[in-house]
């Protein structure tokens, strides 16, 4: 899938995020078997979207960065069947990414064309830290791909969150370099969207830069939620969900958070640990 990709009257993606699969088909992350949540997700898609162009996954793929997680996800994606553009999350093992998830339906770009826009994958991931920073070397690949197409209306996807989402421990290991990606992000119009991961929970805010205004979304987890506007860790009782966004020729974006139905996955709600 290089180059443009031609589609209809808008393309439709569906952001999945947060996954945390393990090696172990059964392991469970704060009560929730994280495999059989994700399968599930992936059934509503099917269900809800009758039209489907890609998926992006935005990270925390995997809880224990193992081959066997990686592997069994490639499978779900191939079997799936709809091109799946994949970064990673602070839980995620790069190499082995590299090595075990691509195929003829996954995808490791730091590019894609779709229709009129184009989406800019970056990497915020920080070795052996749950925090996240975008190094030096993605700040100029970011700066040079704007600067190379200006009047693409454009998203910028990442998993750590690139504005404060007024949770203390949240907001504690988001992005830590928000002024550096904001000053290239007031230089270029073209930015619609921000889309980030890893709070798992819904957020949908409108940030101002002197030059710009720019719409930034977080997406919930397939797996358990974190409670929003909380400033200690505590899980939501929340179902797993995705995103949807539809883009338009005319650089318009709708988006829906869809979820499982309330109570087909149950959390420890006791849970202090994560």
């Amino acid at each position: 899938m290089k180059g443009v990709i031609n589609y209809g009257s808008f393309v439709s993606i569906a952001q999945l995020t947060d996954i945390h699969l393990f090696a172990d088909i059964n392991r469970s992350l704060v009560g929730i078997k994280t495999e059989f949540s994700f399968q599930e997700v992936l059934k509503q898609i099917k269900r809800t979207l009758p039209q489907i162009d890609l998926l992006l996954l935005t990270g925390d793929l995997t809880q224990d960065g193992s081959i066997e997680s990686y592997e069994r996800l490639r499978q779900s994606l191939d079997d799936f069947g709809v091109h799946a553009y994949c970064l990673a999350g602070n839980h995620d093992d790069i190499p082995l990414m590299k090595a075990h998830l691509p195929s003829e339906y996954v995808h490791l770009s730091h590019s894609l064309d779709v229709g009129k826009w184009r989406i800019l994958l970056l990497s915020s991931v920080v070795v052996d830290a749950v925090h996240g920073y975008l190094s030096g070397e993605e700040l100029s690949y970011l700066e040079n791909s704007l600067n190379t197409y200006p009047d693409r209306p454009t998203i910028i996807a990442f998993h750590h969150p690139a504005v404060p989402l007024g949770s203390q421990w949240i907001d504690g290991i988001c992005l830590e370099n928000q002024d550096e990606f904001w000053a290239i992000c007031d230089r270029h119009p073209q930015i619609e969207i921000v889309l980030n991961g890893h709070a798992h929970q819904a957020f949908d805010q409108i940030y101002e830069t002197p030059h710009n205004s720019v719409r930034c979304l977080v997406t919930p987890s397939t797996c358990i939620q974190f409670e929003p506007q909380n400033d200690k860790f505590q899980i939501d009782s929340q179902p797993p969900g995705f995103r949807h966004l539809c883009l338009y020729p005319n650089s318009t974006m709708e988006t829906e958070v869809h979820r499982l139905k309330v109570g087909s996955f149950h959390p420890d709600l006791a849970a202090v640990g994560y």
